[in-house]
């Protein structure tokens, strides 16, 4: 990429002290260093003035040495800075200079490496070639960017004879004065109506025009508003019909429009002929006003007396652009309150239904229906909650003695038939006692028949003792032995007791063994969020999704809540719900399972379900 190189011999440039003028001494000191011959302009002064002039933060006038661009010969600058370049301040992909030469200025946002944003004005100097004005403005200007733009057009003609050849710069003709001073006095009128006589007097002045008039466009149609040299005008007059009819013409065409005696009326300039002759004319045009977005707002009627070539218009377009923000201003104070909420609704719909900015006008106008429909819409909220599987029919199976688990028939999880086998305890200590009791019982038979054989009364019923004794403990052991096989008492599940652990494993009379449960009379237990418990009601329906089976979800409805909270660790407290199942028990339903809930509470408006947790949150942290 081309560098611009500023030549070395301006590096020690002498700085002109910079001293506060109020604005007489300031336009009188610009105007003597302007009569100077162009060998004898003192650059630096001319910036320091420049730069009060125009509030800028720095000032320099280049001269751009060769057609390319590539160097640049410094002839002046003001600035606090030592090491400030106007050249390093330039936008990029933006030739300034380039359209400041054709447009007479340009102005553009930049941004230096150190992160200082910038407006950047650049101003070719008339009557100079290829020699520029170049300001740097704080962005807090930009609302009065226009009236600085307007002062620094008032003090740029150096349109004078070179006297000393000893230069390299040239002149170049140029008549911006009369035209940029115009301009001023619109811009300090405060009046809509005032403002618009100024400017087509000052023209008709400026041109020696036999006619000079101007009209505002409203809804397409041009309305007269200010005539050269007539302070009133009758509205329904045919003169004003005729102006009117003409400048409709630029409106339609969106151009300037010429029509010259002559040459007969073009199919797009007959009303513009009509009004050329009714006034005795001999050129006439129709010049559309527009913004910076190519809008129409105004239109000014011009007609010159008897002239051979058609005038170059671009100092009074330059003009314009710079009165139209004024004239538009004026007019909108002009207008009362209803017509000036008219236009500015329309203006902002102009802008919001516009195709400029398309990407962010969707975005915008989505984000806008997203927030309407969250400040409006509904959805139905629900409560979560953990769930489980629970019955109510539940049985234990125990051991009925002290002994061994010699085998186990099922396991947790297992479906079990009424009378089918769980397990079966070690019984051979009991036989060897049943075996025991049985010899010792018909010993003392024995014992009781033969002591009655030899009437011995007493030692009979000692006998007869010992014998019932044996025969009670034999029938106990015979209701172990009857005992050690434990069967399911009614068709379920086994919800509780491990295989691998209870084999072989020594039990106690009375220690659980196997936990089984109906499939019948299933029912849900609810863990509800204390926070969330005030929006469940008893009568209130959902849904539950089990582990096991996600992707089916079970209908329930809640039948009645314990009010006393139970403390889940971090979970924090939470409150019990049974809620019964709405759907016929499913052969994959165990006791036990656990899964998710939702119970519905009803519709609440989007925002709240959205934004509630967080704004109760803040009401416990701001509440004292």
């Amino acid at each position: 990429m081309t560098t611009n190189q500023i030549s070395p011999a301006q590096e020690n440039a002498r700085a002109a002290p910079e001293v506060s003028l109020d604005a007489p001494a300031l336009i009188e000191e610009l105007h003597l260093v302007r009569k100077a011959l162009l060998a004898e302009i003192d650059w630096d002064r001319y910036c320091h003035l420049m730069r009060q002039l125009c509030r800028a933060s720095h000032c320099a006038v280049v001269h751009r040495i060769d057609d390319s661009g590539a160097s640049f010969q410094m002839l002046g600058r003001a600035s606090d800075k030592p090491d400030w370049s106007p050249m390093q301040a330039m936008p990029v992909g933006v030739d300034l200079l380039a359209k400041a030469r054709s447009t007479a200025y340009a102005q553009a946002t930049a941004q230096t490496s150190d992160g200082q944003s910038w407006l950047v004005l650049v101003l070719a100097l008339q009557g100079m070639v290829e020699c520029f004005l170049i300001l740097n403005i704080k962005p807090q200007e930009r609302a009065q960017l226009n009236e600085l733009t307007l002062r620094a057009l008032l003090a740029i003609d150096f349109e004078r004879a070179a006297t000393n050849s000893n230069t390299s710069l040239t002149l170049a003709p140029a008549d911006l004065s009369g035209m940029l001073g115009l301009a001023s006095q619109v811009m300090q009128q405060q009046s809509f109506e005032s403002a618009c006589l100024t400017l087509v007097n000052g023209i008709s002045a400026e041109w020696a025009l036999l006619h000079a008039s101007i009209g505002w466009v409203d809804n397409g149609n041009a309305k007269v508003v200010a005539i050269s040299h007539l302070d009133r005008f009758e509205r329904n007059s045919r003169q004003t019909q005729q102006i009117e009819a003409a400048l409709t013409t630029a409106i339609n065409q969106g151009h300037e429009v010429w029509w010259s005696a002559g040459h007969g009326d073009a199919p797009d300039s007959q009303d513009l002929g009509d009004f050329a002759r009714e006034t005795g004319v001999s050129r006439a045009v129709a010049i559309p006003v527009c913004d910076a977005h190519g809008q129409i707002h105004a239109v000014l009627l011009l007609g010159f007396s008897a002239i051979a070539e058609q005038p170059d218009l671009n100092n009074l377009l330059l003009s314009l652009e710079l009165i139209e923000p004024r004239l538009r201003d004026l007019r909108m104070r002009s207008l009362g309150f209803v017509p000036r909420s008219r236009h500015q609704l329309g203006s902002l719909s102009e802008r919001i239904f516009g195709p400029e900015h398309t990407k962010f006008k969707a975005v915008t106008a989505i984000s806008v229906l997203l927030l309407l429909y969250m400040l409006f819409g509904s959805w139905n909220y629900r409560v979560d909650a953990s769930a489980q599987l629970n019955t109510e029919s539940t049985r234990l199976i125990s051991a009925q003695f002290d002994g061994r688990i010699d085998q186990v028939y099922a396991t947790a999880g297992d479906l079990v038939k009424e009378g089918f086998v769980l397990v079966a305890l070690d019984t051979r200590e009991l036989e060897q006692q049943q075996s025991e009791l049985s010899a010792e019982a018909a010993k003392a038979e024995t014992e009781v028949n033969k002591n009655r054989a030899d009437s011995r009364l007493a030692d009979t019923e000692i006998a007869q003792a010992r014998l019932d004794q044996a025969l009670a403990k034999s029938q106990r052991v015979e209701t172990y032995l009857k005992s050690a096989k434990s069967a399911a008492p009614f068709e379920g599940v086994i919800v509780e007791g491990e295989r691998k652990d209870l084999l072989g494993a020594p039990v106690k009379k009375g220690d659980k063994i196997f936990k089984i449960a109906k499939i019948e009379g299933l029912y849900i237990t609810l863990m509800v969020a204390e926070r969330q418990m005030r929006y469940v009601k008893p009568g209130a329906s959902g849904e539950v999704a089990l582990l096991s089976h996600a992707d089916h979800d079970i209908p329930v409805r809640v039948n009645s809540v314990i009010p006393v909270a139970q403390v889940k660790g971090q979970e924090g407290n939470q409150f019990m719900i049974t809620a019964e199942l709405l759907e016929p028990p499913q052969p994959w339903w165990r006791p036990g399972m656990t899964g998710l809930a939702r119970i519905d509470v009803g519709d609440r408006n989007i925002a709240w379900i959205l934004t509630h947790r967080l704004i109760d949150n803040v009401r416990l942290l701001l509440w004292w």
